[in-house]
């Protein structure tokens, strides 16, 4: 027995042993990010033009999908909207179909009865007390006949409004479905166009197939970690890190005017944050955006938002110095936008509401201006 044992812990180990020489891989093992990167970081210029037109191409691709995925949301939404008023339909027209059957049973015993019975009845009355109880009730009889005719209206009146509806839902439907068909076939189009153009690189294939999954690697990586970076962004100008010092303010009776140096900015930014470094570089009218540890440029701009806050405006950008396209840039901030809020830049600094006004970018600098009521 001992011996068996002894045999059988040798083999369990022996198993062990080729397992961990061999380690099983599963098919289609997603590289790790920091391989793909140095990858990405050593390809050539001639490499990354080619490399450009591919994920030129993977980026319209998701366009599309995200487009089909849209409205393939929306017909779903119809669809549940369609069910509903099935539904309520057909409940309607149960309370329609039993009104109509008291109304049929009410006329069929009017018609039984006829104008002469309730005269009939008020002449049998015995006495003025029993001649008015008639009335009453003669009274009670004809109201309560209205108001089944109107509800009878009304239901018919509900019926034809929700059927309508329901061919409005219906039309729209069809509508959707014919236009899920654009996105679905350009999306083939550009997937088949994306499959020839690595075809048409022969021996190359392989090699851009490689760099093109990367790319898609580092993307979609960038795409989780970009709403982090925004939300990372606001905590940190929302925590009040900004000295007077800082936003070099100049108070009079009417305004507040100030400026941040872009170094000041960046370091501010940088020293309290736990994630990728982040640079912005002021210019004439316009910011740039850089996230070097993911190759990551966005030019743009900022506007005002609402009474004291600055929305960057991205224009264009690039990912490993390959070009995005708008509706990719926009995928970046999917969960909510770039803002610098003047309230939290200032903080307990200023305690009146702030309203900006004339805010510019120059070479370095955001030069803005605050219209004040009172200071303090």
């Amino acid at each position: 027995m001992g011996k068996r044992l002894v045999k059988i812990l040798i083999l369990i180990i022996v198993l062990s042993v080729t397992i961990l020489a061999k380690p099983y891989r599963v098919s289609g093992e997603v590289k790790p990010i920091e391989e793909a990167n140095e990858q990405l970081q050593g390809i050539s210029e001639e490499e990354q033009k080619t490399l450009e037109r591919l994920f030129i191409l993977t980026q319209e691709i998701e366009e599309m999908e995200r487009e089909e995925a849209r409205i393939t949301e929306e017909i779903k939404e119809l669809n549940i909207e369609i069910d509903i008023l099935d539904k309520s339909i057909i409940k309607e027209q149960e309370s329609y179909d039993k009104n109509l059957l008291i109304m049929e049973q009410v006329l069929i015993s009017y018609q039984r009865g006829g104008p002469a019975s309730y005269l009939d009845i008020l002449l049998k009355a015995e006495n003025l007390t029993s001649f008015i109880k008639s009335l009453n009730l003669i009274k009670d009889i004809s109201r309560n006949t209205g108001e089944l005719l109107a509800s009878i209206e009304e239901s018919k009146q509900v019926l034809e409004e929700k059927r309508q509806s329901l061919a409005d839902n219906m039309a729209l439907l069809e509508l959707k479905k014919e236009e899920l068909k654009e996105p679905i076939e350009e999306r083939k189009r550009l997937v088949k166009e994306q499959e020839d153009y690595l075809d048409s690189l022969s021996e190359e294939k392989e090699l851009y197939q490689q760099h093109l999954d990367n790319v898609k690697l580092m993307w979609d990586n960038l795409k989780g970690l970009s709403s982090q970076i925004v939300d990372e962004f606001a905590r940190i100008i929302n925590e009040g890190h900004f000295t007077m010092e800082d936003l070099n303010l100049q108070f009079n009776f009417f305004s507040l005017k100030g400026s941040i140096h872009e170094d000041t900015f960046n370091r501010i930014l940088n020293d309290n944050s736990t994630l990728s470094k982040i640079v912005f570089s002021f210019r004439q009218d316009s910011v740039r955006i850089e996230v070097p540890d993911n190759n990551l440029v966005l030019d743009g701009y900022f506007e005002l938002e609402g009474a004291s806050a600055l929305l960057f405006v991205p224009r264009a950008g690039t990912f490993y110095g390959m070009s995005l396209e708008k509706e990719s840039i926009g995928e970046l901030f999917r969960n909510g936008p770039l803002l610098i809020d003047f309230e939290q830049v200032a903080g307990e600094m200023v305690t009146i509401d702030i309203k900006l006004n004339d805010v510019k970018t120059e070479d370095g600098y955001i030069r803005f201006t605050i219209d004040i009521g009172s200071l303090f």
